[in-house]
């Protein structure tokens, strides 16, 4: 049976040619050959194997019809193409003067086809839909194209340390399975071997270029030929200029309205800085979620790590103006208490000045008893005389004995008074001292004076009271003035510092913060690579 289809096959190769206006999809002694078995074409070998001298030359070219979007989660990228092989087949030469076109599954199996495979391609397979997507051309001189449609995901390692400003540089790896360069060459078309539908289009990325290149490799089993398809993508950034950059930019803004609030608005301030570190939190929190764990700094962990630190100089600033305010108020305060201890009367003058004083007193209560003549005052209509003798200023020894120990506890009750710590409550019990210590004319005689002097004594005491109380009412006013004067020029000096502060604060952020933006986008969009 062999020899059968020997002879057939080369009576039908010397026949002569037939000049057609397109070739049969199969010749039937192609197909003859095909199925002839092993002994006439092996399809296990390639077409020079038997050669040792040359090896198989396995020419490649893609065609991309459609790419997606590069995941950042799961490092990865679709990929649509067509893959075509190029290789010369001696055995399959035939007489026909057009190529011949294979569709049959059936017939591509017994056909000897490049092991080819992508070695990075998570998932890969043909398309099916509605029929096989593939075609085999036949030259006649057995030159073959195998076209055939492709899906894959390909895995990418993607270098986030400048998302999302990045770029990438992603390489599909083509090789061959089972033969080595001894046997089997892979290699690029020279004449653009990798196009790509210029209708491409991805959401966050866009293709720069598409290189070829060359991958290979030594193995332990021996050397492997091998493409790569380098894939040069950059990354959108209006989308996270919108979503990322401004809404932090914003936020950082409205934190330094607290440099234009009162110092002494608190809860407005510490509300403002706070609402602002959770809301730059939350924005940094979203704009993680799509990135996986990684162990280095990325572009956008920088900017929200440095909105979050300008929000959280804010803070600070506001904790540094309300001590300064409350150590200038502190420190007015204590000046004011040292120049009232300095004032402070010694002991001994505050003695000498309250017996001078409990003297003066004494003499115009002693006046006021005796300038009044005996009289006769009609009271109900009837007339009284009082002519018991009027009592002199003491004139004796005891007397002024009694007036020295008058003055010694008049002396004794202010000094007490001058204990207190106020000097507003050390005036009111000076106050209420000396009046205490105001007593009555003391004798050792009776005094008889008559009834109408002791009402006009009685009279003159109230208004030396009143007049009295007025000056220590006056007295205490002052100092308590003094003292809110005091308060109130540490409050306005303490204010004046914390108002200091905030002004430079409000252009040292500002300034801050431009420089930081010039350094980061220059360093991320042209420097670093």
């Amino acid at each position: 049976m062999l020899l059968v289809s020997s002879i057939f096959l080369l009576l039908y190769r010397n026949s002569p040619k037939v000049e057609a206006s397109r070739s049969e999809p199969v010749p039937i002694y192609l197909d003859n050959l095909l199925n002839a078995g092993r002994q006439v074409y092996d399809n296990q070998s390639p077409p020079v194997q038997h050669d040792k001298e040359e090896v198989t030359v396995v020419e490649l070219a893609m065609y991309i019809e459609g790419m997606s979007s590069f995941r950042t989660q799961t490092m990865d990228f679709q990929l649509d193409v067509y893959f075509q092989q190029f290789w010369r087949d001696p055995r399959l030469a035939h007489n026909e003067t057009r190529r011949v076109l294979v569709k049959d599954k059936a017939v591509l199996h017994k056909m000897w086809k490049p092991d080819v495979y992508f070695a990075n391609a998570r998932i890969a397979e043909f398309h099916e839909v509605t029929q096989p997507n593939f075609l085999v051309w036949i030259q006649p001189d057995g030159s073959i194209l195998y076209d055939t449609r492709i899906s894959m995901v390909v895995v990418c390692t993607l270098n986030l340390e400048k998302w999302p400003l990045d770029s990438q540089r992603c390489h599909l790896r083509i090789l061959s399975y089972a033969y080595t360069t001894e046997q089997l060459v892979i290699k690029w078309k020279e004449d653009e071997p990798i196009t790509r539908n210029p209708n491409i289009a991805m959401s966050d990325m866009h293709i720069v270029d598409l290189y070829p290149g060359l991958c290979d490799g030594n193995y332990s089993t021996g050397t492997w030929s091998c493409v790569t398809a380098e894939f040069f993508v950059k990354r959108e950034i209006t989308h996270h200029v919108m979503q990322s950059y401004v809404p932090t930019t914003l936020i950082v803004v409205i934190s330094w309205f607290s440099f234009w609030l009162d110092v002494e608005a608190v809860p407005a301030r510490v509300s403002l800085a706070i609402t602002t570190l959770l809301t730059l939190s939350t924005q940094a929190n979203a704009a993680r979620m799509a990135l996986p764990e990684v162990s280095y700094m990325k572009a956008i962990d920088v900017w929200m790590g440095a909105c979050m630190m300008f929000v959280f100089g804010v803070m600070i600033e506001f904790t540094i103006v309300n001590y300064a305010q409350r150590q200038v108020m502190a420190s007015s305060l204590e000046s004011v208490k040292s120049g009232n201890a300095e004032k402070k009367p010694s002991r001994g003058d505050l003695g000498a000045h309250a017996r001078h004083l409990f003297l003066r007193l004494r003499t115009n209560e002693r006046q006021h008893l005796v300038e009044d003549p005996p009289e006769q005052i009609a009271m109900n209509d009837t007339a009284y005389d009082t002519a018991a003798p009027v009592v002199q200023p003491p004139q004796n020894e005891d007397a002024e004995a009694q007036e020295e120990v008058w003055a010694e506890q008049k002396e004794t009750n202010l000094s007490e008074v001058w204990k207190e710590s106020d000097p507003a409550e050390r005036l009111a019990h000076w106050n209420e001292k000396e009046n205490d210590a105001s007593s009555p004319l003391m004798g050792n005689g009776r005094a008889h004076v008559r009834y109408g002097a002791a009402e006009k004594m009685k009279n003159r005491k109230c208004n030396d009271s009143s007049r009295k109380k007025e000056k220590w009412s006056s007295a205490i006013k002052q100092i308590q003035k003094h003292k809110r004067n005091g308060s109130v020029f540490g409050k306005i000096a303490g204010r004046n510092r914390a108002k200091k502060i905030d002004q430079t604060s409000r252009w040292i952020f500002p300034l801050t913060f431009i420089i930081f933006n010039l350094t980061y986008w220059i360093y991320y969009l042209y420097w670093k690579e």
